[in-house]
Parts: structure tokens; sequence; C-alpha cells
């Protein structure tokens, strides 16, 4: 950490001398646009009849998780394109480089497989255990499994590719799987917290997203196939359209958190408090958080409160609709790295080009158009209650943007981006008029 921090006063000289300069973004956006665009028509061949035009292809007997598809397209575009031009890649990790005169060792390939093993073993008592995952919500993430199963075959070799490719060859996986054999002495215990933690964020965030995916892919074709030219219909389409492609990649992300991609984890949120924020953001916790503490709508949304004017309505719809969409683009803008609570590469361009935190900023915007907590026809105390409660849910984003600013700020490249988006980004001169929303470096630790 304090050669990070060093890293950082030396860019900090460079900026003063030659002025801030945007730091490369571990993906390139283009590339991930045109993934997107790829996953998009593959979600042609699962159309059930709605589009025009269409011949429904019954895929389910062959993956029962049929939004996988679009996922798999994604993946190939991204992950061939970055073979094949390595400078799509943008910023790599530290720790990948093929190591030259080093020989394979059968031995930590076998360990390494034992720690994968064992890690999905420990994931799937904890799935045994808790009541939570014994229901039907998540039936669409047990057919995601399904789906991915066969795949497991191909570990032994991918561990043995990654073997000669890590510059240290004592990696998570390596470290767990000594620890299931009995070796407890002299492991890493930073590897083994990063190891457990990392896994621990892909075991909680994966079955919602992917269960969430399926669903939002029947709305999706449901709003398509009624829509009109009309307001709503409309609405409805763009509306679902966003979020389906946001939890496209994150279904991504979350699956493809492998040195294959140089996507992996690089380090996971270090904190109690950064976990318990984004946490209480997500089911099962926020159901009874929204429900109990955070209700801030009271039935009136933003549709019936302007039917009586269309073309306002219209103007509302179109605007809720930007966010969405901003929204979805900023999960796109990570490609194969999108994950909660953990670094897995500076992303700096699309959204993120223009502030540091595009998609908190649009979701919450987008849900005071939704929700016009402000108008209320309980009377104007209710309005005044819900408003209050919509603000301390937003403090709640705030305070998750604030502990993955300090997560991220170990890594030098988040700390020139943050100080570049201070001077540049479309929200510069309001940090000026209030200093605390600005970005402010962490001091080095005292030698």
């Amino acid at each position: 950490m304090a050669s990070g921090f060093r890293r950082c006063a030396l860019l900090r000289k460079v900026s003063g001398a030659q002025g801030l300069v945007r730091p490369q973004s571990a993906t390139h956006f283009t590339l991930t646009l045109l993934a997107m665009a790829v996953g998009l028509g593959l979600l042609w061949v699962l159309a059930p009849g709605h589009y025009p035009g269409a011949q429904h292809v019954d895929v389910t007997r062959l993956i029962p998780y049929t939004p996988l598809l679009p996922c798999l397209g994604i993946v190939v575009v991204i992950g061939v394109a970055e073979w094949v031009w390595p400078a799509l890649r943008g910023q790599r990790s530290a720790d990948w480089a093929v190591v030259a005169g080093r020989p394979r060792d059968l031995a930590r390939c076998v360990t390494r497989t034992l720690g994968f093993i064992s890690t999905l073993a420990l994931i799937a008592g904890a799935y045994w255990l808790f009541p939570e995952y014994a229901g039907d919500f998540y039936a669409p993430y047990w057919r995601f499994l399904r789906t991915l199963a066969p795949l497991v075959v191909l570990v032994p070799l991918y561990f043995w590719w990654v073997d000669a490719r890590a510059l240290d060859a004592h990696d998570e996986y390596l470290a767990f799987g000594r620890l299931v054999c009995g070796r407890w002495r002299l492991q890493d215990r930073t590897l083994l917290r990063r190891h457990l933690c990392g896994w621990t964020v892909t075991a909680f965030f994966l079955p919602l997203m992917t269960v969430y995916l399926a669903n939002e892919l029947g709305s999706f074709f449901s709003a398509f196939g009624s829509a009109t030219v009309e307001t709503m219909p409309i609405y409805q389409v763009f509306y679902h359209l966003s979020y389906m492609v946001d939890l496209l990649y994150c279904v991504v992300g979350y699956t493809a958190a492998i040195r294959l991609f140089d996507s992996q984890i690089r380090s996971v949120e270090p904190t109690v408090g950064g976990w318990v924020v984004a946490l209480v953001c997500y089911q099962p916790f926020y159901s009874v958080i929204g429900k109990f503490y955070l209700q801030y709508d009271d039935g009136l949304f933003w549709d019936n409160w302007l039917s009586a004017w269309p073309v306002v309505r219209g103007v509302w719809a179109a605007l809720i609709i930007v966010l969405t969409v901003v929204y979805a683009l900023c999960t796109v803008s990570f490609g194969l790295r999108f994950s909660n609570l953990t670094h897995r590469g500076i992303i700096t361009a699309g959204p993120y080009r223009f502030t540091k935190h595009p998609a908190y900023l649009a979701k919450n915007l987008s849900w005071w158009l939704i929700s016009v907590p402000f108008v209320s026809d309980q009377g104007w105390g209710a309005a005044v209650r819900n408003c209050g409660l919509l603000l301390l849910l937003n403090g709640v984003y705030y305070l998750r943007a604030r502990t993955e600013e300090r997560h991220l700020s170990h890594d030098p490249t988040y700390v020139a981006y943050a100080l570049w988006i201070n001077e540049h980004g479309i929200l510069r001169r309001l940090g000026r008029a209030l200093p605390w929303l600005r970005y402010r470096e962490p001091a080095a630790p005292v030698a």
C-alpha cells in the first residue's frame, strides 16, 4: 500500500508540472458498446414471437438459462477483441505476464484445482444452510448453474494455462488449496482474505442478478409485444430494455472474474461500513429496510400525476428514459469487469468520462422523477415525509460512493482519475461551491 501512495506522490508531481491527464480506462467503451449490440442481437434468437418477422427458436432444451446466450456473446466479443488487440485492454494488472523460463508445476495446478472445487463446495454448503435460497425465487439461478456446469471440466486446463502467466506463482487458489490440504502455516492471510471475500461477493450478487435478468427479459418481451405509438408503451419498452442491458453486464461481470481476461479481483472492500451500505441496497435486506424504514412512495407515481397533461407526461417519460439509459451505459462501460465491493480495474471512459459516480447519480435522480415524493394525495405532510425518506436513501448511495472512493484510492490510477474529474467533470462547479463533494486524495501514511 505504501508503494501505491508513493506512486500517487509521483503522479501529483507530474500533474503539477504538465497538467492533469485522464488515465486510460481499463476497458474500451466502443468495444463494450459493440458487444452490447451483439448481445441484443442474440436476444432476437430468444424472442418468443414478439418481434415482427422473427422466427422463435426454442433454445431452452439446449440452454436451461436462456439469457446466458447474449451474455456469452458479450464475453466472446470483448474477450477475443482484447486478446487480438491488447491495446483495447487498457490498464493491465501488475501481477500478470508470461514468465519466461518457468516450467509449469503439476502439483501447483492440482492444488489450485482443489482450492477451486473446495470454494464451490463451501458456497454450495452456504446455499443449503440459509433458508433464503430454498424457495422458488432462485430457480433461474439454479438453471444458470446447470447450464455452466459442463465448463467445470476445463478448470484443470485453465489452471495449467495460468501457471505460466502469473508473476507470482503463489495466488489465491493455491493458498486456499494448501489450506484445505492442512498446510495451515505460512499461508498468506491477505490472499486468503481476498479469495474468501471475493467469492462471498460473487455468491451473494450473482444469484440476484441472474434472477433479475430472467425476469427483466420476460418484462421486456411483454412490453415490446404490446408496444404502440403512445407514451406509456414506448416508456415501458425503453425502461425494461435499459435494465435488461444493465443486468446482462452484471451477470457477465460476476461470472467472468478470471485471469484469462485480466478481469480478476485485485482487491475487495476492506471495511465493514463499505459492505453494510452496499448490501442494504439489495434483497433480502432492502425488502425489510425499504418497507419499514425507507418507504418513500405512497402509490402516486409520475404517470398518474401527469395523466391530465400528455405533453408534459411525454417529456417527463423521456427524462426518466435518458437517466435509465445512462445508468445502463455505466454498467456497459465496465465490460467484463463489473462488480460491487471489488476493484477489477479503473473505468474512466463512457459516462465515467464526465463524473465519478454517473450510475448512482442517474439512478437516484430517476427515483425522484418516478416516485414524485413531493406530490402526495395524503397531504403536504406525507409529501415532506416521502422526500425526507428518499433523501435518506440518497444518503446511503452517497456513503456507498465515499466508501468506494476510499477503497479505490489505494490504486494511484484512481487518484489521478478523481483529481482530473475535480477539474474537468460536469459537476466541477458544484464541487467548488460545495467543497465536501470534491474528491480529496488520501494522505500518505507516516513512515
